[in-house]
C-alpha cells in the first residue's frame, strides 16, 4: 500500500478471515478415510479381470509330462560353454606381449622413417588438447 491509499475495512476483513482458514487445517476425518477405502475396495471389486482359466490349449492339455532326465549331462553341457579364465588369461597375456613387441619395433623404425614426422604431429596435437583441456577446467573452476 502507498502512503495516499486508504486501508479499506472490508479487505482487512477478508485477509484476517484468509489467514484465520489456512491456519486451521484440520486431519481427515475416520468416517471419510473409510469411506474412501470402502469406495476403492469396491471399484476393485467391479473390474473385469481377462480369463486366465482359458490360456492353456487342449492340445497342451493332452499332451504327456516330459521325460526326467538326470541332472548330471545338463550340468555338463551348461559349463562347457564357459570361459576357462586361465586359458583366457594366458592367451590374452599372450596376445598383449606380441602387441607390446610390436608396438616397441614400430617406435624404433618410425623414428628413421617418413610417419616419425606424422608421430610427432599426433603428438604435438595430443599436448595441445591437453592443454585447451586444462584450459576450459580452470575457467571452469574459476566461475
Amino acid at each position: 500500500m502507498n502512503k495516499r491509499s486508504k486501508a479499506n475495512p472490508a479487505c482487512a476483513k477478508i485477509a484476517t478471515g484468509a489467514e484465520r482458514g489456512m491456519t486451521q487445517a484440520r486431519p481427515p476425518r475416520p468416517l471419510s478415510t473409510i469411506a474412501l477405502f470402502l469406495g476403492v475396495s469396491l471399484l476393485a471389486g467391479c473390474t473385469q479381470f481377462p480369463e486366465l482359466d482359458r490360456t492353456i490349449t487342449p492340445a497342451l492339455e493332452a499332451a504327456p509330462y516330459p521325460d526326467l532326465v538326470p541332472i548330471d549331462p545338463l550340468l555338463a553341457k551348461a559349463t562347457a560353454g564357459r570361459i576357462d579364465p586361465a586359458r583366457t588369461e594366458a592367451a590374452l597375456t599372450g596376445r598383449a606381449a606380441n602387441l607390446e613387441a610390436r608396438a616397441a619395433r614400430v617406435s624404433r623404425t618410425s623414428a628413421q622413417s617418413a610417419s616419425a614426422a606424422r608421430v610427432a604431429r599426433l603428438r604435438a596435437r595430443a599436448a595441445e588438447l591437453r592443454r585447451a583441456r586444462q584450459a576450459a577446467e580452470d575457467s571452469e573452476s574459476a566461475e
